[in-house]
């Protein structure tokens, strides 16, 4: 019977891990981390989510409430009620410079500038705020992005040649 020497066994054992590794690893793709990226320049915001560049917001709905996180989610919905409220403000003012334009002499001056002054600082207000809840949203989806558990396996060598092999695992609880 033929003996292995020390050095054989731990280059089997090395191999021998390796295999499985490729075999379990190789069949099982992983997600990648998708990040959502902010550009922001003098006309606003652009968002860019897998390589697409989104200028509406509200695109970003799905990948931001597939997270399941309640403070992501609740933070969008903010958001998105804000914005909502924001158009409801904007059909009133409109809806109030409708009605002067056709009835100049039952709305004062006074009213009119008074109505829509108090319009465009409750939308400005509202867009403030909306894009606060926004922000923070995006912020907390691409921090729990880099938290989600990853397996890596690399195989590197050292100065001398000399193969070096790396498992590694990180598990968040």
């Amino acid at each position: 019977m033929m003996r292995l020497s020390k050095y054989a066994k731990i280059g089997w054992c090395v191999v021998l891990c390796w295999g499985i590794s490729q075999a379990v690893l190789g069949q099982t793709e992983f997600p990648k981390p998708k990040y959502i990226a902010v550009e922001r320049n003098f006309w606003g915001m652009k968002y860019i989510y897998e390589r697409q560049t989104i200028e509406n917001p509200l695109a970003l709905q799905i990948p931001l409430l597939q997270m399941q996180d309640p403070e992501v989610s609740s933070r969008f919905l903010k958001f998105k009620s804000q914005r909502k409220a924001m158009q409801w403000v904007n059909i009133a003012s409109a809806g109030v410079s409708l009605y002067t334009i056709f009835n100049r002499d039952k709305v004062s001056n006074n009213f009119y500038w008074t109505s829509l002054g108090s319009a465009l600082v409750i939308t400005t207000y509202l867009n403030f705020r909306s894009t606060v809840h926004l922000s923070k949203s995006i912020a907390r989806y691409n921090q729990l992005q880099l938290q989600q558990s990853r397996i890596g396996l690399s195989i590197n060598q050292t100065s001398d040649q000399t193969p070096v092999i790396g498992l590694g695992w990180k598990q968040t609880f």
